[in-house]
């Protein structure tokens, strides 16, 4: 089976090939001949009309299918930029947690130093009370002690002045 460029060939060798009156632009061709070469035509083109709209239909599939891939492609990158996103913020937001958290700890801590000198400072402070009550104490009773034993010495002294009659 020829194609419709084969049969505008042979129309055009027909038409070649025909005589030409003299001072005249009419041919004269062979009636048979064209009508066969047009039958052929009419017979050959439902088939080139079936195959360009093939060519047609799988052009429109073709671009149908980019455009899908195109769609997917796009919706694709998307939703990976959303996650990308999604996954900074997370990661921001995060990150503000964890300053948050270290700011927090670091003042607890700072927090907790100061109370645990001034607990310390505290039962220091008691410690140095009681040690001076217990000094003072001491002092007293070394007070004490020395005036009995000064008071001993002089009832010894006074009893041995008496035994010896000097008084």
């Amino acid at each position: 089976m020829e194609s419709l460029l084969d049969y505008l060939d042979d129309i055009e060798d027909l038409l070649d090939g025909s005589k030409s009156g003299p001072f005249s632009s009419k041919a004269s061709i062979d009636k048979e001949r064209l009508y066969k070469i047009i039958d052929e035509i009419r017979l050959a083109l439902p088939t080139e009309i079936r195959h360009a709209t093939r060519i047609i239909d799988e052009h429109d599939k073709i671009i149908n299918d980019a455009k899908l891939k195109a769609a997917t492609i796009v919706k694709d990158a998307e939703a990976e930029a959303s996650v990308l996103t999604n996954n900074h913020e997370i990661y921001k937001r995060a990150t503000e947690q964890a300053t948050e958290f270290i700011e927090e700890t670091k003042q607890n801590a700072r927090d907790l130093k100061l109370n645990a000198m001034d607990y310390t400072d505290e039962i220091l402070e008691k410690s140095e009370a009681m040690i001076k009550e217990t000094m003072t104490n001491m002092e007293q009773q070394h007070k004490y002690m020395m005036d009995y034993f000064n008071q001993t010495l002089e009832v010894l002294y006074e009893n041995r002045q008496q035994l010896r009659g000097r008084n």
